[in-house]
């Protein structure tokens, strides 16, 4: 049972309410945005010990019964869960794609204003070599980056959040990581699910007694 804060208008989502990490055995797989909907309450009838007592009147025992039952009610939370595939940016290629990008473009416009057969050709080749690789790096920044290995702290069992690892075709050991790991992104949209989950305790509302008297203990 979690503890969530509505963010939401009412009409539509807005922001999550939390985003956990899907970890699957030691890799970030997908990321969940999780939205509180609406708060709905649940109530139960709970039956007390019956509380007796007894008196003698004139020789003879005579017992009352005091029946109680207490109302108890919860909060219940309304969630979509929004799964997206992660995504991680690499922290030092897109600093190291710029340094090369930067140059290379200075350097081909200038050629392009004096003209190719005036440049020597090393400067060609490296403007070419510059552009060439400071693309690549710039591309591969996006990658997925499954293959990395990550400490995960703070597991969470994905029944937890109402949802079933197997119905969603998880293998067995997936479980859910707040907060995520540094350098993932939302990626791919993969869909969403709507679960129910308790977001307080059960509290009682209202107590009810029934005292049918005093009456002889037979």
């Amino acid at each position: 049972m979690f503890n969530f804060e509505s963010r939401s208008n009412g009409a539509g989502l807005t922001q999550p309410t939390r985003v956990v990490a899907i970890i699957k055995k030691q890799q970030v797989v997908e990321l969940w945005h999780i939205f509180l909907q609406r708060t709905d309450y649940k109530e139960r009838d709970i039956d007390l010990p019956v509380e007796s007592t007894t008196r003698v009147v004139n020789g003879r025992r005579q017992r009352r019964d005091v029946y109680r039952r207490k109302l108890a009610r919860q909060a219940w939370g309304h969630f979509v869960i929004k799964r997206y595939r992660a995504t991680r940016m690499l922290p030092w290629t897109p600093a190291l794609a710029l340094t090369m990008l930067i140059p290379g473009t200075l350097l081909a416009a200038g050629t392009a204003n004096q003209g190719i057969l005036q440049m020597p050709l090393g400067l060609l080749v490296t403007q070419s070599v510059l552009i060439t690789i400071g693309g690549l790096l710039a591309v591969s920044s996006g990658w997925r980056i499954l293959t990395t290995r990550i400490r995960v702290s703070g597991d969470i069992a994905l029944e937890s959040l109402g949802v079933s690892g197997h119905a969603l075709g998880f293998p067995k050991g997936v479980v859910a990581s707040e907060p995520l790991p540094g350098g993932y992104r939302a990626g791919r949209f993969k869909g969403d699910i709507e679960v129910d989950l308790p977001v307080g305790e059960w509290n009682v509302v209202e107590a009810r007694t029934a005292d049918v008297g005093w009456h002889f203990n037979f």
